[in-house]
């Protein structure tokens, strides 16, 4: 049985005693916070972000895969075992703001907009028109990771356009990030 223990009995006066009891009671609260913080994720949580686009995730899975080198690198090994369209090179930059990714079944370009430079245009080209993705993952080396729907091909190209200080936009131009579709 646990024994109780009487911290008043050690303060001099009542506004101590006060004091002792808000700060055990903002420790009882670091802590559960930390509890609520940190979810655990678990390889079924992973598959399921993977494979399923239409799966509610855990809260704070999002910032943990992207805080956690670990989990982003096993997300990444899983990526590259479940989805079709994988990058066989990085990102290699052309002359200008143009950005060309080749990977397996399509090539993607990023080009500014000529009407607003404050955007720009991701442009997936499919080379088999039967393989329609409706997700992009996108995997930065150092502290990002997040999972994009698609929209439906139009004649086998996919046309997303972004905001040039977007966080998507941002990892996509890095030649380090790496991207998968599914």
């Amino acid at each position: 049985m646990t024994e109780t223990m009487n911290f008043w009995a050690e303060a001099d006066s009542a506004g101590e005693a006060v004091f002792i009891a808000c700060d055990a009671l903002e420790t009882l609260r670091t802590h559960a916070d930390a509890d609520i913080a940190e979810p655990t994720i678990c390889f079924n949580d992973l598959y399921r972000y993977a494979t399923d686009p239409e799966a509610t995730v855990k809260e704070g899975f999002s910032r943990v895969l992207s805080t956690n080198p670990k989990l982003r690198n096993d997300m990444r090994i899983l990526l590259e075992r479940v989805a079709p369209l994988q990058p066989i090179s990085r990102a290699a930059a052309a002359s200008g703001s143009t950005t060309t990714r080749f990977g397996t079944g399509f090539q993607m370009t990023l080009r500014e907009s000529q009407a607003d430079r404050e955007q720009f245009y991701v442009i997936i080209k499919l080379q088999d028109q039967s393989c329609t993705p409706n997700t992009l993952f996108v995997i930065n080396d150092s502290e990002w990771c997040d999972r994009v729907p698609l929209p439906k091909p139009t004649d086998g190209t996919v046309q997303l356009l972004l905001g040039s200080n977007s966080t998507l936009a941002t990892s996509l131009r890095d030649p380090k990030t790496d991207v998968f579709m599914r």
